[in-house]
């Protein structure tokens, strides 16, 4: 069984579903579909770039054991590759469908079983997913329909913006993408942290779902990278002062070698 928790079992299965998409359906609908994202130019755009992102991903970590037979490994990159560009969304499926060869899958088949030895993440289940979209979008209408000063506001809009960005690639870059996502709110709430103060009598339900946001997203990234939490205790002290939120403090050590 493929370990789907990878990069490498990760595009596996992205592009074993592609594979068995119809010949005369349209790219634009295939990638839409197989990454549960909008029939939107710009979205799948974006979505295809992170899948040649993931492949490039996946190649450097295959690289980075010189015990392998690189050559072996990678030899049908280039052409999985040529799936994702041209990227020409309005043409039929089968223009794409012709460089994903069952041999090129096998030999993705193969990297994320060498990648199962060294790199392990644990998956977001549907449950908690669906948590996490709840809670963000939850915060965005908080924050949207909030008294807080119009530049503060602004910059919390634009970090929720990235956290559902983030959400909505789970399927390509896992837990990764959240992290780095939670990297950037965290600096948000920590540069603004004295107009946060000042607004938190007046608007408590936006800085109560940011905390508690933040807390779930930094629970699941820490235990799924096998990390410890971000929020460190001056973090935390910092959070709870700002957003009067509970925060968990279990650390997270980091994994045992296999």
């Amino acid at each position: 069984m493929i370990d789907e928790s990878n990069p490498a079992g990760r595009l596996h299965k992205i592009l074993s579903d592609a594979k068995r998409r119809k010949d005369q359906d349209k790219v634009r609908a295939v990638w839409a579909s197989v990454l549960d994202i909008d029939q939107d130019d710009v979205v799948v755009t974006k979505a295809v770039v992170e899948l040649y992102s993931l492949s490039n991903e996946i190649q450097s970590l295959i690289k980075m054991n010189n015990q392998l037979n690189h050559e072996l490994y990678l030899k049908s990159f280039n052409q999985i590759n040529r799936a994702f560009f041209p990227l020409n969304l309005g043409t039929n499926w089968n223009s794409v469908k012709q460089h994903l060869t069952d041999e090129a899958l096998t030999r993705l088949q193969f990297c994320a079983e060498e990648l199962s030895t060294f790199y392990t993440e644990d998956t977001l289940s549907d449950e908690d997913l669906a948590e996490i979209i709840s809670k963000t979008e939850a915060l965005f209408e908080s924050v949207f329909n909030s008294s807080l000063p119009d530049v503060l506001r602004l910059s919390l809009l634009e970090e929720v913006e990235r956290l559902r960005s983030s959400i909505s690639m789970y399927r390509i870059k896992g837990a990764k993408g959240l992290k780095e996502s939670l990297q950037g709110t965290i600096g948000a709430v920590v540069a603004n942290q004295e107009e946060l103060k000042e607004a938190a009598a007046q608007n408590p339900d936006v800085l109560q779902r940011l905390g508690e946001l933040i807390d779930k997203l930094d629970s699941f990234t820490a235990r799924a990278l096998k990390l410890k939490k971000m929020v460190t205790k001056p973090i935390r002290y910092l959070l709870e002062k700002v957003t009067d939120a509970d925060l968990s403090d279990g650390d997270h050590e980091q994994e045992a070698d296999a």
